[in-house]
């Protein structure tokens, strides 16, 4: 054999191991088949060639050339064919040129056209063609030529690594090829086939490519590959080296024993070698392979080795595994996304580099993607994504996300056959991804997989157990207390530590309507607790009926119900209602919003799910509570509120109105000629009576007004954030309306109507009752059929007309020790009537009602009656009062208005004594009140008393002159003094004696009288 024979069947030989990957990796396809007969052709072509330069079969030279020839042809269009289909899935047209070529070729050989002619000696073929020359030589260099075109071109559109990657061999192959063919088409390929040396090149790279790149899904070893060749080689070399030694130095001869030694020493030496060096091949050989990312990728396994063992949360398993594997990617951005407990659809938990935001992607368990990852259990690139056809059907908004975030390759993490995690790359921040790269993370992905598995079933029991507790604190919040309202806050306060919440709500079903049980909001509200609303086409009904939960979690883009629409108006986007169901009936709804637009996500809503289903007895037992406790608080006979709960709401509606500084009004109102009517017909027609009067007020009152049943055949009616005057036109609208329709009826029914205020004519309950019932029983005095306020008795009592002897004798009582103030106190000598007149000359210009003007005129005459308790030495101190004195100053007007307090009639009077000391700007006493929430009357009396103790001789100081203390009351109006007022007494003052008492005052100090 020679060298020109050598190289054939050495060609012949490198296409034996990927016959032998072909053949162990079945069952075939297409590709499989066409790449078996390219094989078979190009090692047939290489053996033909072999036999041809040698002399082994030298008396059939011409048939073994023509099949030579026939072999080459076949093997370029087999290649072709291959290629075609392997990338684009078609031969194409020029695969029916190339058979035809193969057709002519092979009919010219048999007829013994081709060659002319044929010389062959020593290895050397030199063929006389003639015209066949062409066909046989240019016209295969075309189809090589159009082949490197064609993968030029898929190597420019292709996004995918594996292919990119398999294209670089499959170019660089046909390359060697094409370019020593064209050698051998001179002289010296006669002599040496050069262009076997091309094709055994592209056989060690097919294999290689094969080995390492996948090439028809064959299983990859190239690593392991390299090493045991190199193993091979080291072996061969040791071999070589113990025969050269016993051989050629010790010239030992060519015998069984001499082979025996030299394999024994081999062995030896190799076993030797094979522990020292063979860690060290595999790193030297993952050195080559890995370049710059080696030190990175020793990292990972060492964290996958060791440190993995250690990670006791997700959190910590991410900061282990994604940032290392980022810097082997060389990626812009890695995303772990697990399945959500309650949907299965799998969001980003994890990024790196970290994101704020991991709301950015999220792929539901039905997507393609899913269960192609699950199905095939290797990574997916986007561009399959974009072309392959089971992946039409994938989700807009999902193929947006993917391509918004950049992502270009999927990886699956599988365990125990179930998709446990998914991890997505983006962009390389240079290049693509090569398959070397898609191999590593797939490896990784697979290693990790349990592990991610185990983590992400813990956080999900620690989850789990910290959801339950919280479910179990906020129901043991909601069964503390049967009234749900009153521990509502609470149950919010602990709700907000998981979800957002601006608003929540628990609507309870009662027939055809819903009622607010308990209400929380941050924005405002269009209901209040106790509310009632149609239960049609609302959230609760939908809930009720369907038995499950529903989110709106945009409501600028959609508002299905009614309360959607209400809340929009307040800010809320985002909102969830959740059923309460108990013994398998749904009782009402929980409704839990935000501000936020996509406030709650899946899991979310799982557990506020699984709260309403805890909560929903306590909202059922509050239902019933509430029943039973609103029978106990209603009058059976006629549908309104009883007397206990009267007295109950009136000190609530007080206290409410304290706080934020409006008025309240209560109105009594008694039946005229009942007890006659009820002796003449019978209790059963009073009865009906009494029920007609009860729907009456509850249709002439509004929805915020409560109406009572206070006794017999006496009513009561409390009006909320309603003046005195405006309460006497209602009031006076119900007699009307009740004589009205007693005469109607025939029936000499008429209704006699006292009303009091707060906190004009009372500060307590009791003052407000007190007043609304002599203002009652003054109004039947004087004739029945008529609505009286207090103030009116307050004029009558003034002109001695129908006070009783006791409360005149009180009165007359009363006014003595007024006038033993001024006794005690020169220098207030005559205060009091000289602020009468002051207050009563401001109310009349302010044309305010005769009874009010009479409130005023008696309350100035007793506003300091309650000196009468304060030491001698502390009133009538000269100079200022120290912090302890000033204290004891400050009581006189809670002294004064109980002394006042003892007599009924001069309960109207009691706002304006007790409050003739409090400032418009709030910084007075006693009760600190600010602006209009202070009573008109004390208003006005503040600004009669200041004014005349600015112009009197005190202890402590000389008196102003009334230019002085005019011009004092404009600089304190709006802080000390109402500004109103102020402007409507000054023409009051300038009328006063002109009597100028010059006094010098420094201009910080303000006078007020103590």
């Amino acid at each position: 054999m020679t060298i020109s024979s050598i190289i054939p069947l050495v060609a012949a030989l490198a296409y034996i191991p990927l016959l032998f990957i072909l053949i162990t990796n079945r069952p075939w396809n297409k590709q499989h088949k066409l790449f078996a007969v390219y094989l078979a052709a190009a090692m047939l072509w290489s053996l033909s060639t072999f036999l041809l330069r040698t002399n082994y079969l030298s008396s059939h030279t011409l048939l073994i050339f023509k099949l030579t020839i026939c072999f080459f042809i076949l093997l370029i269009v087999q290649y072709m064919s291959f290629l075609k289909n392997y990338f684009y899935g078609k031969g194409g047209r020029l695969l029916y040129a190339g058979y035809a070529l193969l057709a002519i070729i092979i009919f010219g050989a048999v007829m013994g056209f081709m060659p002319q002619e044929l010389y062959v000696e020593n290895g050397t073929v030199a063929p006389t063609l003639g015209f066949w020359l062409p066909l046989i030589s240019v016209i295969p260099f075309l189809f090589l030529l159009v082949m490197i075109s064609d993968l030029v071109r898929k190597l420019r559109t292709s996004t995918d690594p594996l292919e990119h990657d398999r294209i670089i061999y499959f170019l660089a192959g046909i390359s060697v090829v094409a370019t020593l063919g064209v050698a051998g088409l001179s002289g010296i390929g006669d002599k040496y086939p050069i262009i076997h040396l091309g094709h055994m090149i592209n056989a060690l790279l097919l294999t290689y490519a094969t080995l390492r790149y996948r090439i028809l899904d064959m299983t990859f070893i190239a690593r392991r590959t390299l090493v045991y060749g190199a193993m091979i080689g080291i072996v061969l070399s040791i071999y070589i080296a113990w025969a050269a030694l016993v051989h050629l130095v010790f010239k030992m001869p060519m015998s069984f024993v001499s082979y025996v030694l030299v394999m024994v020493l081999t062995v030896v030496t190799c076993a030797f070698f094979w522990v020292r060096t063979r860690i060290y091949l595999y790193e030297k050989v993952d050195e080559i392979f890995y370049g710059e990312s080696y030190d990175v990728r020793q990292e990972l396994s060492n964290f996958l080795a060791h440190g993995i063992s250690n990670v006791f949360d997700l959190q910590e398993f991410s900061r282990g595994l994604l940032p290392p594997l980022v810097k082997v990617a060389n990626c812009q951005q890695a995303y772990m996304l697990l399945p959500e407990t309650s949907s299965g659809d799998f969001v980003v938990v994890f990024t790196e580099p970290a994101l704020e935001n991991t709301k950015i992607l999220s792929i539901k368990r039905n997507s393609p993607i899913v269960e192609w990852l699950t199905k095939n259990n290797r990574y997916l690139s986007r561009e399959n994504i974009d072309i392959l056809p089971e992946f039409r059907g994938i989700w807009g908004k999902e193929k947006q996300e993917i391509r918004e975030n950049n992502i270009e390759v999927f990886f699956p993490l599988l365990s125990r056959g179930k998709l446990a995690a998914i991890l997505a790359l983006s962009q390389k921040k240079s290049g693509k991804y090569t398959l070397e790269n898609v191999n590593y993370i797939e490896s990784i992905a697979n290693r990790v997989a349990m592990s991610v598995e185990k983590e992400y079933l813990q956080e999900e029991l620690r989850k789990s157990e910290q959801e339950l507790a919280l479910i179990n604190k906020l129901a043991g919040v909601m069964t503390s207390n049967l009234n749900i309202q009153e521990v509502y806050d609470t149950f919010i306060d602990g709700l907000k530590e998981v979800v957002d919440v601006d608003f929540a709500s628990v609507t309870l079903i009662d027939g055809k309507e819903l009622t607010f049980s308990a209400l929380f909001s941050q924005v405002g509200c269009a209901w209040a607790v106790g509310d009632t609303l149609p239960l049609k086409d609302t959230a609760t009904e939908w809930v009720a009926l369907n038995k499950r939960s529903i989110k709106e979690l945009d409501l600028s883009r959609d508002r299905m119900f009614f309360e959607s629409r209400e809340l929009y108006k307040r800010a809320i986007h985002s909102v969830v209602y959740l059923p309460l169901i108990t013994k398998g009936e749904a009782i009402g709804n929980l409704a839990i919003a935000s501000c936020n637009i996509d406030a709650y996500t899946q899991k979310q809503i799982h557990l506020l799910e699984r709260l309403a289903s805890q909560i929903a007895t306590s909202a059922a037992n509050s239902q019933l509570y509430t029943k039973a406790e609103q029978r106990a608080r209603i009058d059976e006979l006629t549908g309104l509120f009883n007397r206990r709960h009267f007295d109950e709401t009136l000190k609530q509606e007080i206290d409410r109105h304290s706080r934020y500084g409006s008025m309240v009004s209560l109105v009594f109102m008694d039946l005229d000629n009942f007890k006659s009517y009820n002796d003449s017909k019978g209790h059963v027609a009073g009865d009906k009576l009494l029920a007609q009067v009860g729907v009456l007020l509850d249709d002439a009152t509004r929805k915020i007004d409560l109406t009572f049943r206070y006794g017999g055949d006496e009513f009561a009616i409390i009006m909320p954030h309603t003046s005195g005057d405006d309460s006497f036109t209602v009031a006076e609208r119900i007699r009307q309306r009740l004589a009205s329709e007693m005469s109607e009826c025939n029936i000499a029914i008429t209704a006699s109507i006292g009303l009091s205020s707060w906190p004009g004519d009372g500060l307590t309950a009791d003052d407000m009752i007190n007043g609304a019932d002599r203002a009652l029983y003054y109004a039947k005095r004087t004739g029945g059929n008529r609505c009286c306020k207090i103030s009116q008795t307050l004029t009558a009592l003034t002109g001695n007309e129908t006070s009783t002897t006791a409360e005149q004798e009180t009165l007359n009582t009363i006014y003595a020790l007024a006038a033993t103030i001024e006794a005690r106190d020169l220098y207030t000598y005559g205060h009091s009537r000289k602020v009468r007149s002051y207050a009563v000359a401001l109310a009349e210009a302010l044309k305010l009602p005769p009874e009010k003007v009479a409130i005023i005129s008696h309350a100035a005459l007793l506003h300091d009656i309650g000196k009468i308790g304060i030491y001698d030495e502390v009133l009538n101190k000269p100079g200022k009062f120290n912090i302890q004195e000033m204290e004891i100053i400050k009581t006189h007007p809670q002294l004064s208005r109980t002394i006042v307090a003892h007599v009924p009639s001069l309960t109207p009077c009691l706002p304006a004594i007790l409050h003739h000391h409090e400032r418009w700007d709030g910084a007075g006493y006693p009760s600190g009140l600010k602006g209009d929430a202070i009573p008109l009357e004390a208003r006005i009396l503040t600004i009669a008393d200041s004014f005349d103790a600015m112009t009197s001789l005190r202890p402590y100081r000389a008196p102003l002159s009334y230019k002085e203390a005019i011009e004092e009351l404009k600089h304190c109006a709006g802080t000390q003094f109402d500004p109103f007022l102020v402007e409507a007494f000054l023409p009051i003052a300038l009328t006063v004696s002109p009597e100028d008492i010059m006094v010098s005052q420094s201009p910080e100090n303000r006078y007020v009288d103590k």
